[in-house]
């Protein structure tokens, strides 16, 4: 298994497959998995009808009958890169379909970075193009030499090479893999052992905790609870609000509310009394007397209430 080669991808441009027929076409697939670029595919199946050559027609022709029934695969990855950008705006077809085939190529090469991609052309402007790209799984060769590795099995001496840097490249990445995940583990691992070891530590904790509560004498126990409970009860200040009293003691403070000035209005209320006691009687001696001359001195000097109380007793 450490020693598997990659798997191979083979990819064309239309002149290449233009220049074959169905037996050369076959031994293609010796190689490899065959993919086609979706405007390589166009341009062989608008050859069918359009072609200026008769001879262009009917290869394209049994190349499409061929296609249906080989098992290739059509690719529509595309990516740009500044090596395969048109030299200029204005292009021909043909310049235009082979800068569309790099594009594909290259896209399809990101899309299987555990592969190598062969591109086979026979144009060597557009291999110098995909060798400047210097993608790690991208190599490109000509017809006969694909057609020479499928027969012969003698890998070309740009395939080879860039077998041996994208194995390179996969053992750094399996590697730098292993190690992210050995530290990974390892943190894991670190994290779970300080965590037993605190779920451990604090069960001991617990334990000892739990000995020293059972160890602790009933009578130890009481007496502090009745002191804490003596200490949470402080003597109650005088000077404490009468919303924060019991209930009671407001009680008793509302039924016996303290007197202010009793005396000086008890007197009062017996002197008026007295005074008014004291009328009565002496308009009563009046009449008993019947003093005509002391009464006409002192009667109008008698209250209005008094006069008309005597009157009501005297008849004449």
């Amino acid at each position: 298994m450490a020693n598997q080669l990659p798997p191979v991808l083979v990819t064309f441009d239309a002149d290449v497959l233009m220049a074959g027929r169905t037996q050369v076409w076959q031994e293609y697939a010796k190689v490899g998995n065959c993919y086609l670029p979706e405007v390589v595919y166009d341009e062989i199946d608008y050859l069918t009808g359009k072609a200026v050559e008769k001879s262009q027609e009917q290869v394209a022709r049994e190349f499409m009958r061929f296609f249906a029934d080989s098992g290739w695969i059509i690719t529509d990855a595309q990516e740009t890169h500044r090596s395969l950008e048109p030299s200029i705006k204005n292009q021909s077809t043909q310049a235009m379909l082979v800068v569309a085939t790099a594009q594909c190529v290259y896209g399809f090469a990101l899309e299987n970075p555990d592969s190598l991609v062969v591109f086979v052309s026979n144009s060597q402007p557009l291999l110098k193009r995909i060798a400047s790209v210097g993608s790690a799984n991208l190599c490109g060769i000509t017809g006969a030499m694909l057609l020479n590795w499928a027969r012969k099995a003698e890998r070309p001496a740009a395939a080879t090479q860039q077998l041996q840097n994208l194995m390179r490249t996969l053992a750094d990445r399996k590697l730098s893999q292993r190690s992210r995940s050995r530290i990974e583990e390892d943190t894991v691992s670190k994290t779970g052992a300080s965590a037993s070891k605190f779920s451990s530590m604090r069960s001991h904790s617990d334990i000892k905790s739990a000995t020293n509560y059972s160890k602790t004498p009933k009578n130890d126990l009481t007496d502090n609870y009745s002191s804490s409970s003596r200490q949470k009860k402080p003597p109650r200040s005088r000077e404490e609000p009468r919303e924060m009293l019991p209930a009671v003691y407001r009680i008793k403070h509302i039924t016996a509310p303290k007197k202010r000035d009793s005396g000086f209005l008890s007197n009062a209320f017996n002197f008026l009394g007295a005074l008014f006691f004291l009328t009565v009687a002496i308009g009563i001696l009046w009449r008993v007397l019947d003093v005509k001359g002391f009464r006409k001195t002192f009667v109008p000097a008698l209250p209005k209430p008094v006069q008309q109380f005597v009157k009501s007793i005297d008849p004449k």
